[in-house]
């Protein structure tokens, strides 16, 4: 994995956060009010939540695809690479209080009568969906991008911004929401520097992502459409 810091380094960084901006981005903002208009909050997140499993997996398969091509494997990117243990117990801390915060914040926001312990088929439908999201989603934004600035020259601190960047905006560009880039750019660097603290292990970004849409799904969604 040796190559100069040219174009070669950019343009593929460049096509995945096109195809990122314009395939998940639009799920966050004129498809999820569309959702909540037509089918409601609780049946419009499963909807929100399988076109998220179907697009993010299907670029990140495309992904992989492109990696594989190269002459890399998943290892390369993260994927199964021994990790250090304090960051996997940093990673459950964080992820859960994550998922505890948003989950408290809607009953609190938006519905004081929801049950955070409810156990129904769209719990167990998101929270699976969302453990295939957080993976497929890490793997592109922290695994490839992080990996690929590496391998370009480009020092560890420019990777977790530029892939924050990149993660802040698909997040946020088709609401147009400077408050929503900011958070989501922050939480980006969250998860960056777990990878750089787990030695670019995927393992306690993983955790600490899916553990937060495992155990917060489906009220993180239901969030965002009750909000939008």
């Amino acid at each position: 994995m040796n190559q100069p810091a040219d174009s070669n380094t950019w343009k593929p960084l460049g096509v995945l956060t096109l195809l990122l901006v314009l395939f998940a981005g639009p799920i966050f903002g004129p498809i999820t009010t569309y959702a909540k208009a037509e089918l409601g909050v609780r049946a419009g997140t499963g909807l929100v939540v399988a076109l998220f499993v179907v697009v993010f997996v299907a670029l990140a398969l495309g992904t992989i695809r492109w990696v594989k091509s190269q002459g890399w494997t998943l290892h390369d990117l993260g994927w199964g690479a021994s990790t250090r243990i304090s960051a996997v117990v940093g990673a459950v801390f964080f992820g859960v209080l994550w998922a505890a915060f948003n989950v408290m914040g809607y009953i609190h926001q938006i519905d004081p009568e929801a049950d955070p312990w409810e156990i129904s088929a769209l719990r167990v439908g998101t929270a699976i969906g969302g453990v295939i999201i957080a993976c497929s989603e890490d793997l592109m934004t922290r695994g490839f991008i992080m990996n690929h600035l590496k391998n370009g020259g480009v020092g560890p601190w420019r990777q977790a911004l530029v892939s924050s960047a990149v993660f802040a905006l698909y997040h946020s560009l088709w609401t147009l929401s400077i408050a929503g880039f900011i958070v989501s750019f922050f939480i980006g660097l969250i998860m960056a520097g777990f990878f750089l603290w787990g030695r670019r292990s995927l393992t306690p970004v993983i955790v600490a992502h899916g553990l937060c849409l495992f155990l917060g799904e489906p009220f993180l969604t239901m969030f965002m459409l009750a909000a939008g």
